[in-house]
């Protein structure tokens, strides 16, 4: 089953191909380099604060994710185009924080999204 499935794989890209070149029209993969992060904010002290993020590239290598208290955390894609996730972070300390996430893209660069977010006693 396996030389079955490159077959159909290298026929797709087979075709593909020959329909760019018969064409004026630009083949492109994945879109335009876009991040998108919520949380459940607010949370206390004792309560793990959850960033949800959403990314859209061309070809996506990793999120970074900085917690604003010296703490970073990060997620490797290898190459996806897309990719959606969460990520926990528990502070020791209430306190009014920045949350920093820098989404890199071999092809697009990268972009940062920034919350405010505060941790309650």
């Amino acid at each position: 089953m396996l030389k079955s499935t490159r077959l159909r794989w290298a026929s797709f890209f087979t075709v593909a191909a020959v329909v760019a070149a018969c064409s004026d029209a630009e083949l492109t993969f994945g879109g335009p380099l876009d991040l998108v992060i919520t949380s459940n904010a607010p949370v206390s002290v004792s309560d793990s604060l959850v960033v949800n993020y959403d990314v859209t590239g061309r070809s996506l290598l990793g999120i970074a994710i900085t917690w604003g208290d010296a703490t970073v955390d990060s997620v490797f894609f290898a190459g996806a185009q897309t990719a959606m996730g969460r990520v926990a972070h528990l502070y020791s300390a209430e306190g009014d924080y920045t949350v920093s996430a820098t989404v890199t893209d071999g092809v697009e660069g990268q972009v940062n999204r920034e919350l405010s977010i505060t941790i309650s006693p």
